[in-house]
């Protein structure tokens, strides 16, 4: 399947969250954004794409033509490496040895950091600087594109991403450490697939390109209706008469997540249980501890989930859109089926 045009514009949603791990740091470590070094920036610059190249358009984007070479069996089925709470795919970028990238379903756009933007070559376009909304906050970004990007027999080229204008900071001196983010976002599947699959039973994942989802394979299967919303895929949750949207999101370690809005709608304003943990939830716009976060848990006695009612089930109140996190979807063969907006559930 080929999708000729992407269009970036100057504001683009980016639901990413994601949590790393810090024995020992969290609660101890400052946490600062700073800008990319000048001389980095230099070097962004120096690698743009030519004004000739570039196709402005009248809202302030641009015209990048891309392409998508799927493999001929219309199915490519790769590895899943879950590490930490998150799936990663290996990614070849420019014809670079393959790399670990986190698969991101809550992340519309891919993103890089400035240093491997650098490092991989990528195609800069310096005039157009989308701002990012992340769980944390929003941040600076400088669009982009991967000349050729490569996941197993799959090829992309011309590929529209976006760069990490700031940089996430833990401690300082000798012992300063910068938190990297590089994520491959749902765009690049939502634009040329006709289903994802992520099984996180067998580790495995599963584009389907010029053949419709096949069906369930797994004993138990649920499905619930999909739609693309901001860019990313959202299902519908129930509790009570109230139903709400949230988002289908990989990158998030935590389980079912509430926003503050909808659990004030719910009569949920206050109440639950604090979350503590000496670790840093991190993302686009920073990083904060749980506390800092103010993250509670409520249990619900019926939460619609899946198109079916799971009992007592504990949700997360946290910053952010509501989200289905891999802590719940781990147990699950869960597909994407973007032909029919449909999501499907397997187990056993």
């Amino acid at each position: 399947m080929k999708r000729p045009y992407f269009t970036f514009v100057l504001r683009m949603a980016l639901s990413s969250g994601v949590m790393a791990a810090l024995a020992g740091c969290a609660d101890s470590f400052a946490v600062k954004n700073e800008a990319v070094p000048e001389e980095m920036q230099r070097q962004l610059h120096a690698q743009a794409i030519s004004a000739s190249e570039v196709k402005m358009t009248a809202t302030g984007g641009a015209n990048i033509r891309s392409n998508s070479v799927p493999p001929p069996e219309g199915v490519l089925n790769v590895p899943m490496y879950y590490d930490r709470g998150v799936p990663y795919l290996k990614a070849s970028l420019n014809g670079h040895k393959p790399k670990k990238f986190m698969f991101d379903t809550g992340a519309a756009n891919s993103v890089f950091d400035a240093e491997q933007a650098v490092e991989y070559g990528l195609r800069t376009v310096p005039q157009i600087r989308p701002t990012m909304s992340g769980v944390l906050g929003k941040e600076p970004g400088m669009a982009a594109v991967i000349p050729t990007l490569q996941i197993g027999a799959w090829r992309l080229e011309n590929l529209p991403c976006i760069i990490r204008m700031q940089r996430t900071a833990v401690g300082s001196g000798i012992l300063k450490e910068h938190l990297g983010i590089s994520l491959l976002g749902v765009n690049l599947v939502a634009k040329h697939c006709k289903y994802l699959t992520l099984d996180f039973l067998d580790d495995q994942v599963e584009f389907g390109f010029a053949r419709s989802f096949p069906g369930p394979v797994r004993k138990h299967m649920h499905k619930a209706s999909l739609s693309m919303k901001h860019g990313v895929p959202t299902t519908l949750l129930k509790y009570g008469k109230l139903s709400w949207e949230a988002v289908v999101d990989s990158g998030s370690v935590f389980g079912v997540q509430l926003d503050r809005r909808i659990a004030e709608v719910l009569g949920y304003r206050n109440g639950g249980w604090d979350v503590g943990g000496n670790y840093l939830i991190t993302g686009v716009g920073g990083a904060q501890t749980p506390k800092e976060a103010n993250v509670r848990v409520l249990e619900f006695k019926a939460l619609g989930l899946f198109g079916s009612y799971y009992p007592f089930a504990q949700v997360d109140v946290m910053p952010g859109p509501s989200r289905l996190g891999t802590y719940l979807l781990e147990d699950y063969r869960v597909t994407l089926d973007f032909e029919h907006n449909l999501l499907w559930v397997e187990w056993g």
